[in-house]
């Protein structure tokens, strides 16, 4: 029995597994590590036993299909650049091997080891060694990101014929033997030169093929620019006839207005009451145009807490939203004036409103959700202040909801977040004795809100939590209260 064959052949074939679950970026457990390992040993197999009667070229063609079947059993690969990626896991594995080869023949001259065993061990560490390194760079960690697209591509199939090209011409070369002077003599300056080539054809294509992605996304962001401008001027448009009607339906009345006017001031004898009830007229009619025109513009008037800064704020936050293509309602039940009176400053509440319904904002604009909107109901229910505010926006990450209070804790740097407005907020909730109750509902779901912010000042003092992932939040402190509810 060829020893060298075996331990050549297996390693390669476990490399060549490794490779391919690198490229592909598939997360393997125990289990699948075992049955990568008894999928190379049964190649390892067929291998030694065909090679007692055909050529090793065509054995090397049948393991790569028999390779096929087992990634697809083992990984339950279904993307249709499955063959692609285990030609490139193979002529990955065989470039490293002459590569290996090639580094371990310094050594092996030095030391002048002429044990081909030993040689073709250190040569084979010297490969496993070399992709632990190649998949620790950056760029590769995340496997070949063109591997994982599902839209078939004309320059893969080019890849794909360059990768082929090296496989036969490495098979061709020192697929018949184990030991490595023969292939240091042989095919050094060969070798070299291929691999040069291959490294210039595939660099090339793969500058094409990200400059043909990069023209695609930049086409596809023209056409929803444009698509949006459409919408927008189809919206000007029904604006601008909605308001030439309403201007048709009040010309005559103004006019009619007007002579009345005139026949007044003609007249200066005409009694007091009868010019106090043109101007009463004239003022219902200008007010009556103005509510219109916000209609017409979709501006919902607000309810109002009879309290100026407040009241300033909620219109503030509102034009913010309609900057967004947010909806948003409000809705205000009981004396607000008690609760800023007797429980929290008024600029404390304030700053409580303004500092969350702009994170609302910005977690609505980094979701996904079609539906956009946010809630914020301020009211006293059975003896008890609240302010909730609800948003279809983009959930907590599990560690931000352990940080908040602590530290600062945002992901928003870029519009401006310093991650500071939960501290105040805990600062606040301490000094009233209020409590923080986060009620997430659920994960993403289109025309209903992910999650509510309720600030209850019930004079508890408490975090609480209530998730449909309990599971993932974990607080080790006793801080927070933690319960489930269903999805």
């Amino acid at each position: 029995m060829n020893i060298e064959l075996i331990m050549k052949t297996f390693t390669i074939n476990s490399l060549i597994f490794f490779i391919f679950v690198k490229i592909t970026n598939n997360k393997i457990d125990i289990k699948t590590s075992i049955k990568m390992i008894v999928a190379s040993l049964m190649d390892t197999a067929i291998y030694v036993f065909l090679s007692k009667y055909i050529d090793h070229i065509l054995i090397n063609i049948i393991l790569f299909f028999i390779q096929i079947v087992f990634m697809r059993i083992i990984f339950a690969y279904e993307n249709k650049s499955l063959i692609i990626a285990n030609l490139i896991a193979n002529a990955m594995a065989y470039i490293g091997l002459v590569v290996a080869m090639l580094l371990e023949a310094i050594p092996m001259y030095t030391v002048k080891i002429k044990e081909d065993s030993i040689n073709l061990t250190i040569a084979l560490i010297f490969e496993i060694a070399l992709f632990i390194g190649f998949f620790k760079i950056r760029r590769f960690k995340n496997g070949f990101v063109f591997l994982n697209k599902k839209a078939n591509n004309e320059y893969l199939d080019i890849i794909m014929m360059n990768i082929s090209a090296v496989i036969m011409f490495a098979y061709c070369l020192f697929g018949n033997g184990t030991g490595n002077g023969a292939i240091v003599k042989q095919i050094l300056f060969p070798f070299i030169v291929l691999v040069v080539i291959m490294i210039i054809m595939i660099q090339k294509t793969l500058t094409v093929y990200y400059k043909q992605k990069q023209l695609e996304k930049n086409i596809q962001e023209y056409e929803k620019e444009i698509k949006d401008k459409d919408n927008k001027i189809e919206e000007l448009s029904k604006e601008k006839f909605e308001i030439s009607k309403l201007n048709h339906e009040f010309y005559n009345r103004q006019k009619a207005m007007q002579l009345k006017v005139d026949n007044l001031l003609s007249n200066m004898n005409t009694e007091m009451a009868n010019e106090i009830s043109v101007i009463d007229q004239i003022n219902n009619l200008s007010k009556e145009y103005s509510n219109k025109l916000e209609e017409i513009k979709h501006i919902e008037k607000l309810p109002t807490t009879e309290i100026e800064e407040i009241d300033d704020m909620f219109k503030y936050m509102q034009s913010e939203c309609i900057k967004n293509n947010i909806d948003f309602k409000l809705q205000i039940n009981g004396n607000i004036r008690h609760l800023v009176n007797k429980i929290i400053p008024q600029e404390k509440l304030v700053t409580l409103i303004g500092d969350h319904i702009r994170d609302a904002i910005i977690a609505v604009n980094h979701s996904q959700n079609k539906f956009r909107s946010i809630v914020t109901v301020l009211e006293e229910k059975d003896k008890i202040y609240e302010l909730r505010i609800s948003d279809t926006g983009i959930e907590f990450e599990p560690k931000t909801l352990l940080k908040l209070g602590l530290e600062p804790a945002t992901t928003h740097k870029e519009e401006g977040g310093t991650g500071i407005g939960f501290i105040t907020t805990f600062e606040t909730l301490k000094e009233t004795k209020g409590t923080l109750i986060i009620e997430e509902k659920h994960p993403m779901k289109e025309n209903d809100f992910t999650k509510t912010l309720i600030f209850r000042f019930d004079g508890k003092a408490e975090y609480k939590i209530l998730t449909y992932r309990p599971e993932k939040i974990k607080d080790k402190t006793g801080r927070i209260i933690i319960e489930n509810i269903k999805k």
